[in-house]
Protein backbone atom coordinates (compact mmCIF):
# COMPACT_ATOMS: atom_id res chain seq x y z
CA UNK A 1 0.00 0.00 0.00
CA UNK A 2 1.04 3.33 -0.31
CA UNK A 3 1.50 5.59 2.27
CA UNK A 4 1.85 9.66 2.37
CA UNK A 5 5.65 10.58 2.85
CA UNK A 6 6.55 14.01 3.30
CA UNK A 7 9.85 14.67 1.08
CA UNK A 8 11.62 17.42 0.22
CA UNK A 9 11.50 20.89 1.52
CA UNK A 10 7.80 21.68 0.89
CA UNK A 11 6.92 19.11 2.56
CA UNK A 12 9.43 20.39 5.60
CA UNK A 13 7.30 23.22 5.58
CA UNK A 14 3.88 22.16 5.21
CA UNK A 15 3.13 23.73 2.25
CA UNK A 16 0.80 23.40 -0.48
CA UNK A 17 3.10 22.49 -3.19
CA UNK A 18 3.43 18.75 -1.79
CA UNK A 19 2.46 15.86 -3.61
CA UNK A 20 -1.11 14.63 -2.93
CA UNK A 21 -1.01 10.53 -3.12
CA UNK A 22 -2.98 10.00 -5.60
CA UNK A 23 -3.52 6.41 -4.93
CA UNK A 24 -4.64 7.18 -1.71
CA UNK A 25 -7.08 9.85 -3.36
CA UNK A 26 -8.51 7.19 -5.85
CA UNK A 27 -9.46 5.10 -2.76
CA UNK A 28 -10.86 7.86 -0.70
CA UNK A 29 -13.07 9.47 -3.73
CA UNK A 30 -14.14 5.36 -4.05
CA UNK A 31 -15.34 5.12 -0.37
CA UNK A 32 -17.19 8.66 -0.64
CA UNK A 33 -19.46 7.18 -3.78
CA UNK A 34 -19.73 3.61 -2.36
CA UNK A 35 -21.36 5.02 0.42
CA UNK A 36 -22.74 8.55 -1.08
CA UNK A 37 -21.30 11.10 1.11
CA UNK A 38 -21.20 14.64 0.59
CA UNK A 39 -18.28 16.39 1.11
CA UNK A 40 -19.44 17.86 4.48
CA UNK A 41 -20.35 14.19 5.33
CA UNK A 42 -16.77 12.89 4.68
CA UNK A 43 -15.26 15.88 5.81
CA UNK A 44 -16.57 15.54 9.37
CA UNK A 45 -15.41 11.24 9.59
CA UNK A 46 -12.11 13.01 8.83
CA UNK A 47 -12.33 15.64 11.11
CA UNK A 48 -12.45 18.40 8.69
CA UNK A 49 -14.50 19.74 6.79
CA UNK A 50 -16.06 19.61 3.12
CA UNK A 51 -14.24 22.57 2.04
CA UNK A 52 -10.63 20.23 2.89
CA UNK A 53 -12.32 17.19 0.74
CA UNK A 54 -13.04 19.56 -2.30
CA UNK A 55 -9.98 21.15 -2.30
CA UNK A 56 -8.10 17.41 -1.75
CA UNK A 57 -10.56 16.31 -5.04
CA UNK A 58 -8.89 19.14 -7.03
CA UNK A 59 -5.40 19.48 -5.86
CA UNK A 60 -3.01 18.84 -8.86
CA UNK A 61 0.40 19.65 -9.92
CA UNK A 62 0.46 23.14 -11.27
CA UNK A 63 -2.65 23.38 -9.12
CA UNK A 64 -2.24 23.10 -5.59
CA UNK A 65 -5.04 24.38 -4.11
CA UNK A 66 -4.93 22.82 -0.75
CA UNK A 67 -3.66 24.52 2.02
CA UNK A 68 -2.89 23.50 5.52
CA UNK A 69 -1.10 20.28 6.59
CA UNK A 70 -1.25 17.57 3.54
CA UNK A 71 0.20 14.87 5.63
CA UNK A 72 -1.70 15.12 8.42
CA UNK A 73 -4.84 15.21 6.13
CA UNK A 74 -3.76 12.39 4.03
CA UNK A 75 -3.13 10.49 7.96
CA UNK A 76 -6.61 10.76 8.91
CA UNK A 77 -7.75 9.69 5.22
CA UNK A 78 -5.40 6.31 5.68
CA UNK A 79 -6.73 6.19 9.56
CA UNK A 80 -10.29 6.19 8.18
CA UNK A 81 -9.91 3.65 5.25
CA UNK A 82 -8.32 1.39 6.96
CA UNK A 83 -10.89 0.76 9.67
CA UNK A 84 -13.72 1.35 7.34
CA UNK A 85 -12.71 -1.45 4.92
CA UNK A 86 -11.98 -3.35 7.90
CA UNK A 87 -15.15 -3.84 9.57
CA UNK A 88 -16.78 -3.98 5.60
CA UNK A 89 -15.62 -7.75 5.43
CA UNK A 90 -11.91 -8.59 6.08
CA UNK A 91 -12.64 -9.59 9.38
CA UNK A 92 -13.61 -12.27 7.88
CA UNK A 93 -10.28 -12.93 6.01
CA UNK A 94 -8.06 -11.93 9.33
CA UNK A 95 -10.16 -14.86 11.00
CA UNK A 96 -8.87 -17.62 8.85
CA UNK A 97 -6.19 -19.75 9.55
CA UNK A 98 -2.28 -18.25 9.54
CA UNK A 99 -3.94 -14.59 10.93
CA UNK A 100 -3.32 -13.58 14.84
CA UNK A 101 -6.83 -11.82 15.67
CA UNK A 102 -7.61 -13.77 18.33
CA UNK A 103 -4.05 -14.20 20.17
CA UNK A 104 -4.05 -9.91 19.63
CA UNK A 105 -7.19 -8.87 20.66
CA UNK A 106 -6.84 -11.07 24.00
CA UNK A 107 -3.18 -9.23 24.38
CA UNK A 108 -4.63 -5.87 23.89
CA UNK A 109 -7.50 -6.43 26.37
CA UNK A 110 -5.17 -7.79 29.36
CA UNK A 111 -2.97 -4.92 28.18
CA UNK A 112 -6.09 -2.35 29.12
CA UNK A 113 -7.48 -3.70 31.57
CA UNK A 114 -4.50 -4.46 33.55
CA UNK A 115 -3.37 -0.69 32.21
CA UNK A 116 0.31 -1.96 31.41
CA UNK A 117 3.11 -0.78 29.13
CA UNK A 118 3.46 -3.98 27.07
CA UNK A 119 5.26 -5.72 23.95
CA UNK A 120 3.30 -7.80 21.68
CA UNK A 121 5.58 -8.87 18.99
CA UNK A 122 5.69 -11.58 16.11
CA UNK A 123 7.23 -12.61 12.82
CA UNK A 124 6.26 -9.84 9.78
CA UNK A 125 3.55 -11.03 7.79
CA UNK A 126 1.44 -13.10 10.42
CA UNK A 127 -1.08 -10.64 10.15
CA UNK A 128 -0.26 -8.21 13.66
CA UNK A 129 -1.21 -5.10 12.06
CA UNK A 130 -4.05 -5.98 10.73
CA UNK A 131 -5.62 -7.55 13.69
CA UNK A 132 -4.38 -4.27 16.02
CA UNK A 133 -6.19 -2.30 13.38
CA UNK A 134 -9.14 -4.19 13.74
CA UNK A 135 -9.32 -4.23 17.60
CA UNK A 136 -8.45 -0.34 17.18
CA UNK A 137 -11.92 -0.08 14.65
CA UNK A 138 -14.04 -1.92 17.31
CA UNK A 139 -13.29 0.41 20.30
CA UNK A 140 -13.35 3.97 18.66
CA UNK A 141 -11.78 5.83 22.18
CA UNK A 142 -8.42 3.54 21.46
CA UNK A 143 -5.65 5.44 19.58
CA UNK A 144 -3.51 3.68 17.00
CA UNK A 145 -0.11 4.74 15.79
CA UNK A 146 1.57 3.18 13.15
CA UNK A 147 5.50 3.99 12.99
CA UNK A 148 7.32 5.02 9.54
CA UNK A 149 11.06 5.74 9.42
CA UNK A 150 10.13 9.43 9.40
CA UNK A 151 8.00 9.35 12.75
CA UNK A 152 10.75 7.04 14.52
CA UNK A 153 12.55 9.76 16.28
CA UNK A 154 11.11 11.46 19.93
CA UNK A 155 9.80 14.72 18.59
CA UNK A 156 8.14 13.25 15.30
CA UNK A 157 6.79 10.24 17.44
CA UNK A 158 4.91 12.83 19.97
CA UNK A 159 3.85 15.35 17.28
CA UNK A 160 2.54 11.95 15.52
CA UNK A 161 0.67 10.48 18.58
CA UNK A 162 -0.73 14.55 19.38
CA UNK A 163 -2.32 14.10 15.69
CA UNK A 164 -3.59 10.82 16.00
CA UNK A 165 -4.91 11.63 19.76
CA UNK A 166 -6.59 14.79 18.32
CA UNK A 167 -4.81 16.46 21.01
CA UNK A 168 -4.99 19.94 21.19
CA UNK A 169 -2.15 22.23 23.30
CA UNK A 170 -3.14 24.84 25.91
CA UNK A 171 -1.41 28.18 25.73
CA UNK A 172 2.32 27.94 26.28
CA UNK A 173 2.00 24.27 26.58
CA UNK A 174 4.43 21.72 24.52
CA UNK A 175 2.70 18.56 23.02
CA UNK A 176 4.08 16.26 25.16
CA UNK A 177 2.92 18.27 28.14
CA UNK A 178 -0.55 18.21 26.28
CA UNK A 179 -0.14 14.00 25.81
CA UNK A 180 0.13 13.68 29.48
CA UNK A 181 -2.27 16.19 30.40
CA UNK A 182 -4.58 14.33 28.63
CA UNK A 183 -4.39 10.62 29.14
CA UNK A 184 -2.65 10.78 32.73
CA UNK A 185 -4.86 8.15 34.26
CA UNK A 186 -7.09 7.41 31.48
CA UNK A 187 -8.18 3.86 30.49
CA UNK A 188 -7.73 4.87 26.67
CA UNK A 189 -5.47 2.17 24.80
CA UNK A 190 -2.91 3.59 23.10
CA UNK A 191 -0.93 1.00 20.50
CA UNK A 192 2.03 2.03 18.28
CA UNK A 193 2.53 -0.33 15.81
CA UNK A 194 5.92 -1.15 13.62
CA UNK A 195 7.97 -0.07 17.14
CA UNK A 196 10.94 -1.87 16.27
CA UNK A 197 11.56 1.34 14.37
CA UNK A 198 11.84 3.51 16.79
CA UNK A 199 15.27 5.16 18.40
CA UNK A 200 16.36 4.87 21.86
CA UNK A 201 15.24 8.00 22.66
CA UNK A 202 11.48 7.01 22.00
CA UNK A 203 11.36 4.32 23.96
CA UNK A 204 12.59 6.71 26.95
CA UNK A 205 9.85 8.93 26.03
CA UNK A 206 7.31 6.29 26.06
CA UNK A 207 8.36 5.01 29.35
CA UNK A 208 8.44 8.45 31.11
CA UNK A 209 5.55 8.71 29.36
CA UNK A 210 3.66 5.37 31.23
CA UNK A 211 5.14 6.46 34.29
CA UNK A 212 3.84 9.85 33.87
CA UNK A 213 0.32 8.82 33.56
CA UNK A 214 -0.47 5.22 34.07
CA UNK A 215 -1.95 4.88 30.67
CA UNK A 216 -2.31 1.54 29.13
CA UNK A 217 0.40 1.29 26.21
CA UNK A 218 0.73 -1.81 23.83
CA UNK A 219 3.91 -1.63 21.55
CA UNK A 220 3.63 -3.84 18.76
CA UNK A 221 6.85 -5.12 16.41
CA UNK A 222 8.65 -7.52 15.13
CA UNK A 223 10.90 -9.47 17.46
CA UNK A 224 13.90 -7.17 17.47
CA UNK A 225 11.70 -4.94 19.45
CA UNK A 226 12.31 -7.60 22.27
CA UNK A 227 16.53 -7.18 22.10
CA UNK A 228 16.10 -3.23 21.86
CA UNK A 229 13.81 -3.44 25.62
CA UNK A 230 16.52 -6.11 26.79
CA UNK A 231 19.51 -3.46 26.09
CA UNK A 232 18.35 -1.24 28.85
CA UNK A 233 17.37 -3.52 32.17
CA UNK A 234 15.31 -0.18 33.40
CA UNK A 235 13.62 0.11 29.96
CA UNK A 236 12.51 -3.65 30.17
CA UNK A 237 11.42 -4.04 33.90
CA UNK A 238 8.42 -1.38 33.09
CA UNK A 239 6.80 -3.92 30.75
CA UNK A 240 3.90 -5.64 32.17
CA UNK A 241 4.21 -7.93 29.51
CA UNK A 242 6.18 -9.28 26.61
CA UNK A 243 4.90 -12.15 24.74
CA UNK A 244 4.87 -13.50 21.27
CA UNK A 245 0.92 -12.27 19.94
CA UNK A 246 1.31 -14.74 16.39
CA UNK A 247 1.05 -17.94 18.15
CA UNK A 248 -1.84 -19.94 18.58
CA UNK A 249 -3.27 -21.43 22.34
CA UNK A 250 -2.12 -24.85 21.21
CA UNK A 251 1.69 -23.43 19.97
CA UNK A 252 1.17 -21.31 23.31
CA UNK A 253 0.14 -24.91 25.03
CA UNK A 254 2.83 -26.66 23.89
CA UNK A 255 5.82 -24.71 24.84
CA UNK A 256 4.54 -24.29 28.27
CA UNK A 257 4.32 -27.50 28.72
CA UNK A 258 7.78 -28.08 27.28
CA UNK A 259 8.99 -25.43 30.07
CA UNK A 260 7.31 -27.29 32.69
CA UNK A 261 9.08 -30.32 31.84
CA UNK A 262 12.42 -29.35 31.37
CA UNK A 263 11.97 -27.81 35.08
CA UNK A 264 10.50 -30.98 36.30
CA UNK A 265 13.56 -32.76 34.60
CA UNK A 266 15.74 -30.77 36.03
CA UNK A 267 14.50 -31.36 39.74
CA UNK A 268 13.73 -34.88 39.62
CA UNK A 269 15.85 -36.33 37.00
CA UNK A 270 18.68 -34.31 35.82
CA UNK A 271 20.43 -37.18 33.89
CA UNK A 272 17.19 -36.96 31.15
CA UNK A 273 17.52 -33.47 30.86
CA UNK A 274 19.18 -33.08 27.35
CA UNK A 275 18.06 -36.51 26.22
CA UNK A 276 14.97 -35.63 23.41
CA UNK A 277 13.30 -39.25 23.98
CA UNK A 278 13.35 -38.73 27.61
CA UNK A 279 11.74 -35.17 26.96
CA UNK A 280 9.19 -36.79 24.64
CA UNK A 281 8.26 -39.52 27.02
CA UNK A 282 7.91 -37.02 29.90
CA UNK A 283 5.27 -34.48 27.61
CA UNK A 284 3.29 -37.66 26.82
CA UNK A 285 2.99 -38.27 30.80
CA UNK A 286 1.51 -34.59 31.12
CA UNK A 287 -0.58 -34.34 28.53
CA UNK A 288 -2.00 -38.13 29.65
CA UNK A 289 -6.04 -37.34 30.73
CA UNK A 290 -6.72 -37.77 34.11
CA UNK A 291 -2.40 -38.41 35.27
CA UNK A 292 -2.55 -35.75 37.46
CA UNK A 293 -0.54 -33.15 35.11
CA UNK A 294 3.04 -32.33 36.89
CA UNK A 295 1.95 -33.90 40.01
CA UNK A 296 2.20 -37.42 38.19
CA UNK A 297 5.49 -36.13 35.76
CA UNK A 298 7.03 -35.77 39.10
CA UNK A 299 6.70 -38.94 40.68
CA UNK A 300 7.77 -40.69 37.22
CA UNK A 301 10.26 -38.85 37.05
CA UNK A 302 11.47 -39.85 40.89
CA UNK A 303 10.97 -43.49 40.28
CA UNK A 304 12.66 -43.45 36.61
CA UNK A 305 15.65 -41.70 38.77
CA UNK A 306 15.50 -44.69 41.28
CA UNK A 307 15.38 -47.33 38.91
CA UNK A 308 18.79 -45.89 36.76
CA UNK A 309 20.33 -46.27 39.81
CA UNK A 310 20.36 -49.76 40.26
CA UNK A 311 19.74 -50.39 36.67
CA UNK A 312 21.95 -49.29 33.96
CA UNK A 313 19.32 -47.96 31.37
CA UNK A 314 17.87 -45.35 28.56
CA UNK A 315 16.55 -42.54 30.50
CA UNK A 316 12.95 -42.84 28.41
CA UNK A 317 13.32 -46.55 28.71
CA UNK A 318 12.92 -45.88 32.77
CA UNK A 319 10.49 -43.07 32.21
CA UNK A 320 8.18 -46.20 30.91
CA UNK A 321 9.22 -48.53 33.47
CA UNK A 322 8.29 -46.19 36.19
CA UNK A 323 4.69 -44.80 34.34
CA UNK A 324 3.58 -48.87 34.31
CA UNK A 325 5.01 -49.58 37.91
CA UNK A 326 2.61 -47.02 39.29
CA UNK A 327 0.06 -47.79 37.09
CA UNK A 328 0.08 -50.59 38.99
CA UNK A 329 0.40 -49.59 41.89
CA UNK A 330 -2.63 -46.83 41.34
CA UNK A 331 -4.90 -50.00 40.13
Amino acid sequence: MKTPNPTGKAAAANDSEQARNDELASRLFDFQKRHDLSDDQLGKKLGNSGTYVSRYRNHRPGNAVFTGDLFKFESAVLELLTKEELMEGDATRLSSEGFCVHATHRFLDFVTVNRMLSVGHGPAGKGKTCAARLHTAKHSRNVYLHLWDWTAGRDRLISALASAARVRRANGESFAEALVRTFRDSERLIVIDNFQRATERSRKFLVDFYDATRTPIALIGNPEIVTQFRKNDQHFSRLGRCCDITKTEAEMLAESNKRTVLTLLETNFPAALNDKEAQSRALEVLRTPDGGASRTVRSVLRLAERITRSEPMNPAEAIRLAETQLAREAA
